[in-house]
């Protein structure tokens, strides 16, 4: 797909320095999670991972848009790579226009829903919603929304207005489905898989060659299942679980490291995937959870969702409280 010559479209200023006036880091943090596998941290708002084989890379994810993220792709491999789309919320597709082309879920796309902003539609949804996230035009406020939940460490982290870079190519936008796979040499091939409800068609990769899921925001503290049916998303859960147990992955990088409770880069341990799980099979056998208030992290001044949880400390879950136990027709045996 994307060559190797960088268009230099309002680049950041003053790129190489890496901390600003008040000492906080204003560049992301890149960490070798793998061979030849790579984490980007855009700030502490969300991760973007790097993977080379012998013959291409991928790069998953595409981040808010508060960093020349091409440049550093192109800084970690010198191969021709594919850009991989967990999902098309904005914190993941922020920068898909400083690539030539993106792989996203189609139903994504179709099922954008619309957008207000300060109590004004400004998008219609579908296509329209995703030019208006990926618009060039946006500003630090929409940090400062997103880190409410994502880190609010602002000890560590302090950007500008010169961090920020979206891009403007004319990004082609190819759909990418269950079971298509990437092959990037070696022996390294990347599998996408669904696994909808954080957003409608949120999809998966699992390298087989360092055995990880990247899993965006469908497996963490944010896993937004709230909109059923839970017998679905359990059975969703279970099919994961069991691509673990049968060795296809042995570590999971989600799309947030602070999601996972840390702010250092660290795998997410199974243990919130077995939360999601028993946390699903709770509300299908009608048994107690606990109850929670999820506030808005992008609009905090409306009233927080109601929601349930399970879990203690890091591996706590919590989603939205659902409104769907079963689909229609289905069985009520709980797996």
């Amino acid at each position: 797909m994307a060559g190797n010559t960088w268009l230099d479209f309002n680049a950041p200023k003053n790129h190489e320095a890496k901390r600003n006036e008040n000492g906080g880091l204003r560049e992301p943090i890149i960490t070798e999670v793998g061979y030849k596998t790579w984490c980007i941290n855009e700030l502490g708002c969300n991760n973007m991972y790097v993977l080379e084989g012998t013959e291409r890379a991928a790069v998953i994810d595409a981040g808010m848009g508060y960093c020349n993220f091409r440049r550093i792709v192109e800084s970690l491999t010198d191969k021709p790579y594919d850009v991989l789309i967990t999902h098309a919320h904005p914190d993941h597709i922020g920068m898909m226009h400083q690539f030539d082309r993106v792989y996203v879920s189609e139903t994504d796309v179709v099922k954008a829903r619309p957008r207000m902003l300060n109590g004004v539609q400004v998008s219609s949804g579908g296509m329209d919603t995703i030019r208006w996230l990926t618009r060039p035009d946006f500003d630090m406020e929409e940090f400062v929304w997103n880190n409410r939940q994502h880190i609010g460490h602002w000890e560590i982290w302090n950007p500008d207005e010169s961090v920020i870079c979206r891009g403007d190519l004319d990004t082609e936008i190819c759909y990418v489905k269950e079971g298509d796979t990437f092959d990037l040499g070696g022996g390294r091939v990347i599998t996408a898989y669904e696994f909808p409800f954080h957003s409608p068609g949120h999809m998966y990769y699992i390298d087989s060659g360092e055995k990880i899921a990247f899993t965006g925001d469908c497996v963490n503290f944010n896993n937004g299942a709230g909109e059923g049916p839970v017998s679905k998303h359990l059975r969703y859960c279970l099919r994961m679980r069991k691509q673990y147990e049968e060795g296809l992955f042995k570590r999971t990088f989600t799309g947030h490291s602070t999601y996972c409770g840390i702010i250092d880069v660290m795998s997410q341990e199974i243990e919130v995937l077995d939360n999601m799980i028993e946390l699903d099979r709770r509300l299908l056998r009608g048994e107690k959870v606990d109850t929670v208030e999820i506030p808005n992290h992008l609009h905090p001044e409306m009233p927080p969702r109601k929601g349930v949880a399970y879990g203690e400390g890091v591996h706590r879950v919590q989603v939205a409280a659902p409104s769907i136990l079963w689909e229609e027709g289905e069985e009520h045996i709980v797996p």
